[in-house]
């Protein structure tokens, strides 16, 4: 769970190799290697050798040689017909559909990539804001019992960790994940409740929040935007649903603090994504950060990232739900909320 900006060791990044015309299979890594340690499959059942399965063929760039037991998809088979089978409408190119599967299509094409690397993340990371949160904080340094629900759509009900799906490894999704180091790291027993259910939005939540507000819970963290965005849900009527949220659950449990996730944003090339509207979402979030409630920028970490990497290669279905590797992301941004850990590589 160490954040991936950190140190000079990159552990089980995900790639997912496209082959275009006549060129090999290939998908880039975010950092540019110093020495790759694996490359396995996803499921991390089968590891890779280099030179037979996989070559370095630029920079950061993997390739597949001729009789590679990793798999690929053509770029005709990313956008297939419309209506063909595991697919999804629509691209935006306006001619065909997207490559898109449930459960774990996209995880059984992915490997993960461990690697030692020469580069260091310049860009935006998580700053520290346990201080922000006063009362989870006195609890958690004091080893108290601390009670967390997390609510929002399908990225958060689990969609699509390989636990949820159940595919091996059986990774928990990011809540878990977040919960299960806290509790190592501090020391205090946690209770955890997710309420999240998939397809959701905030409007949906606004109106389902007593379930949250029943649990009395000291943290909540609250996660919708990506359906929102779908559905073209104005800035001004997003916050709005999601500080009335927080005024339901506080009237219930005044201590109650909160941390407000900004989402992952979807396939730019899928119609029902509003590349626009995620920035602005998350921008709206942070007006709200005051008096017990912290950001969890998912949103920017993410843009950064597929400047550097394929799409196909953090999702879990094609459009709007990360794979294992992005719901560790969600969790080490979170985490490094909550956690003093190192941000300097370390030698």
């Amino acid at each position: 769970m160490k954040p991936f900006w950190t140190g000079d060791v990159m552990e089980g990044e995900s790639l997912f190799f496209v082959k275009n015309e006549d060129e090999m299979p290939k998908d880039s890594l975010l950092f540019t290697p110093k020495e790759i340690l694996s490359v396995k499959s996803a499921s991390g059942e089968i590891l890779y050798n280099k030179g037979s399965d996989y070559v370095l063929s630029s920079e950061r760039v993997l390739s597949l040689p001729e009789g590679s037991r990793i798999p690929f998809k053509t770029a005709e088979e990313m956008k297939p017909a419309p209506n063909s089978p595991q697919s999804i409408a629509e691209c935006r190119d306006g001619k065909s559909y997207l490559f898109f599967g449930e459960g774990y299509v996209f995880h059984d094409l992915q490997v993960e990539v461990t690697y030692t690397h020469k580069d260091e993340w310049k860009f935006q990371v998580p700053v520290y804001s346990l201080d922000n949160l006063p009362k989870v904080k006195t609890k958690l340094m004091n080893k108290l019992p601390l009670k967390v629900v997390l609510f929002g759509d399908s990225i958060s009900a689990g969609g699509n960790a390989s636990g949820f799906t159940g595919a091996k490894p059986f990774m928990p999704p990011y809540g878990q994940l977040v919960v299960n180091e806290l509790q190592k790291f501090y020391g205090s027993e946690i209770t955890y409740k997710n309420h999240s259910v998939g397809g959701t939005a905030s409007g949906w939540g606004l109106q389902s929040i007593k379930v949250v507000a029943d649990e009395i819970p000291d943290l909540v963290i609250l996660a919708f935007g990506m359906n929102d965005a779908s559905g073209r849900v104005s800035p001004e009527q997003f916050i709005t649903n999601i500080q009335k949220q927080m005024e339901a659950v506080r009237e219930a449990q005044p201590d109650a603090e909160f941390i407000l996730v900004a989402t992952m944003t979807g396939n730019s090339e899928w119609t029902a994504s509003a590349p626009d509207l995620y920035p602005i979402y998350r921008d709206e979030l942070g007006t709200l950060c005051k008096d017990g409630v912290i950001l969890a920028d998912v949103t920017s970490i993410w843009i950064e990232l597929l400047k550097r990497k394929s799409f196909a290669s953090l999702t879990g279905n094609g459009v709007n739900h990360p794979n294992d590797f992005g719901h560790r992301i969600y969790a080490q941004v979170i985490l490094s909320l909550l956690m003093e850990l190192p941000t300097t590589n370390e030698h």
